[in-house]
């Protein structure tokens, strides 16, 4: 028998004992298409029966070509080796995607090797946002407190801390789950840092944030430090609401029944400004009794009073009114713009409602003559009579405000006439101008009385005595004597 056939006789036999003994080696990892990064941590495991002593793990191409050893004398009962990737007791591993790794007991012929190759690949490059690493010197939102529509200048600074090129890629504004925006970029030079900036129109009510590779064009090294964000953000959004509360212009929910009373709130904006807001109001599963759109509500005090009238029928009723019914403006608080009130119209008799109309008319103190209680004013030169009416409530229809001259002689003059309907105030002013034509004394006198409607409702004026009021004038010629 020649010496080669001895070889393989006696290696065969070993094989054989071995196996019979139950002397295994089996290596899991790397066991093929793993791709470790050189100078990555990687562990390298195995299981062993059987087997005693130390093993000697080495480094071969999948072509059979030894590149190195690994480790040596590693007890072989510890089942794993913690391998920082590529590196080798002399010399270091080459990038490549056929690598095995093989495992042989130590003064025995038990050995097993990775089933398949594996890759060793070089470093990564690394893109990151600097502001991960310190917030506040590398970025800017302007302004960082906005409303909805605002333009948001979004400055950002991209570093690219790896010993490798970068590139291409692209840095995205997502804003809530969606890329919006992209900035491309076709390298970005280890070690180099670039800026660059988005203009987004502000919204709110969604995240914000910078995304460097925010398609994933480029394998990292760390791939969860691409993102900046401002906690500091604000997006200031108006509240649309109640500056007054529903009302009635009777005080009351209980009204008489069949007049017409005037029902007012005002409504606006808190803090922020509001455009096209629209309010709407009326009877609540009836009419809608008033509709008008605003063209903005100012937040810092632009109060807008909203009002309609209605008569208000027998039996228990509700009426409304609605800031933003369609939800066009968005609002901090969309819980606070609708009111309501109920109201009972109550049936009365005629004779239980008494009101007391009054009339006075404005003294314009700075024309009072020195030497007497009258008036003195100029021939032919316009005169301004003001005052007001009380006692007239949403319930009274309507009343008449009728002014007189009276000369030296019994001839009387109408100057002035105006009826008020609804008025819809407990004080309603009235003004009228009157031009002397004749010397010497008169006596304006300004009278009010219940209209047509409200007669016919039954109204009644409690206190006659306090329907009129006059003012003495004396008209003189050329300049008036202030004294």
């Amino acid at each position: 028998m020649n010496k080669a056939k001895r070889c393989l006789l006696f290696a065969a036999i070993a094989f054989m004992t071995a196996a019979a003994c139950g002397q295994t080696l089996t290596v899991l990892s790397p066991n093929g298409g793993e791709s470790w990064g050189l100078g990555d941590p990687a562990v390298i495991t195995w299981t062993s029966a059987g087997v005693s002593g130390d093993v000697r793990i080495n480094l071969y191409r999948s072509s059979g070509v030894v590149v190195g050893t690994i480790a040596n004398a590693v007890p072989v009962a510890a089942g794993s080796y913690s391998w920082t990737a590529g590196t080798l007791m002399t010399g270091s591993a080459t990038p490549g995607e056929d690598y095995v790794v093989r495992l042989r007991v130590i003064g025995a012929d038990t050995m097993d090797s990775s089933n398949a190759a594996f890759a060793l690949v070089g470093p990564k490059p690394n893109i990151h946002i600097g502001s991960m690493r310190e917030i506040g010197w590398d970025h800017t939102f302007t302004p960082r407190t906005f409303v909805a529509g605002d333009t948001v200048t979004i400055h950002y600074h991209l570093l690219n801390d790896s010993p490798n090129n970068a590139g291409p890629f692209h840095v995205g504004l997502r804003v809530g789950g969606s890329i919006v925006a992209r900035n491309a970029y076709a390298e970005l030079v280890h070690g180099d840092g670039e800026g660059g900036q988005f203009s987004w129109t502000a919204t709110c009510g969604s995240a914000v944030a910078v995304v460097a590779d925010c398609d994933g064009e480029v394998a990292e090294s760390n791939e969860g430090d691409n993102v900046m964000t401002d906690s500091g953000l604000v997006c200031s959004q108006p509240d649309l609401k109640f500056f007054t509360a529903l009302g009635c212009s009777s005080g009351n929910t209980t009204p008489r029944a069949g007049m017409r009373y005037q029902f007012r709130a005002e409504v606006d904006s808190e803090r922020v400004r509001a455009e096209n807001v629209r309010v709407i109001g009326g009877i609540v599963g009836g009419a809608m009794l008033y509709d008008q759109t605003f063209p903005a509500l100012a937040g810092d005090g632009g109060i807008e009073a909203v009002a309609f009238t209605w008569e208000v029928p027998e039996g228990a009723q509700r009426v409304y009114f609605e800031i933003d019914p369609d939800n066009r403006v968005a609002e901090s608080d969309e819980r606070n713009n609708r009111q309501e009130l109920a109201i009972t119209g109550v049936a009365a008799a005629p004779s239980g409602e008494r009101y007391d109309l009054s009339v006075r008319i404005t003294k314009p103190g700075r024309m009072l003559s020195a030497r007497a209680s009258a008036i003195e004013t100029q021939q032919g030169k316009p005169m301004t009579i003001s005052g007001e009416v009380r006692g007239a409530t949403g319930a009274i229809r309507d009343f008449k405000v009728t002014a007189t001259v009276q000369e030296k002689s019994p001839k009387t003059v109408v100057v002035y006439e105006q009826d008020f309907i609804d008025p819809g105030m407990l004080v309603v002013p009235f003004s009228f101008a009157w031009t002397p034509a004749t010397l010497g004394s008169h006596r304006i006198t300004v009278k009010v009385e219940l209209g047509s409607l409200a007669v016919g409702a039954g109204v009644v004026d409690a206190n006659a005595a306090n329907n009129s009021d006059s003012l003495p004038v004396n008209v003189v010629a050329g300049k008036l004597r202030l004294r």
